[in-house]
């Protein structure tokens, strides 16, 4: 089966590690000659407001044609900074308004009328690439990674196979030197070569 890409990025600043990240993704992919789309959420200007009609089940022409890239690829990569302690609003909104009931997963009744989330996206890989300001061990520590199981466990965990997600976290990003981001750098090429497999 061909391999075909998902990158879902969400940061306004083009100069941003962020978007090295991006872009060295994207360089890995079309050196390897892997498929890949893009979906730019600051640079779609891409509203998160979930209205009542979308609530109640509407799906607009923008959510079609997010899912149906989502629907068509075989692998999706995250590519985020931490704002207080989650994702940034432009990718929440994103994910209140795509990753649906019928179309991310569904709920399977186990006792009367409780039911446990059963995914509809389990075939596809997932990586979540995460920059942090902060250094790793008060994040780890003292909030026992918050932002890592709050994006596995209350949202992949309800769409996708966890056995295919993997998150890696990049961290006091605004304060490392020029050296140590090359060296993330490079661990995300290996990363990328590496969900090629």
């Amino acid at each position: 089966m061909s391999k075909n890409f998902l990158i879902i990025y969400a940061h306004p600043n083009p100069e941003s590690f962020n978007s090295a990240v991006k872009d060295k993704v994207i360089s890995t992919l079309i050196t390897r000659n892997i498929s890949y789309q893009l979906i730019d959420l600051y640079k779609e200007n891409y509203n998160p407001v979930l209205s009542l009609n979308e609530l109640n089940g509407k799906v607009t022409d923008e959510i079609k044609k997010h899912q149906q890239l989502i629907s068509a690829s075989t692998h999706i990569i995250f590519i985020f900074p931490v704002w207080w302690f989650r994702a940034p609003a432009i990718l929440e909104g994103f994910i209140d308004k795509t990753f649906v009931p019928g179309f991310a997963y569904r709920f399977k009744q186990i006792i009367g009328k409780y039911g446990i989330p059963v995914p509809l996206l389990k075939e596809k890989k997932v990586l979540a690439i995460i920059t942090h300001g902060a250094p790793a061990l008060p994040v780890k520590i003292l909030y026992v990674n918050a932002v890592k199981y709050r994006f596995l466990l209350g949202f992949l965990s309800f769409c996708f196979n966890l056995f295919k997600c993997k998150i890696v976290q990049l961290w006091s990003v605004p304060f490392i030197n020029e050296q140590q981001r090359n060296k993330y750098l490079s661990r995300v090429e290996k990363l990328i070569h590496r969900r090629m497999k």
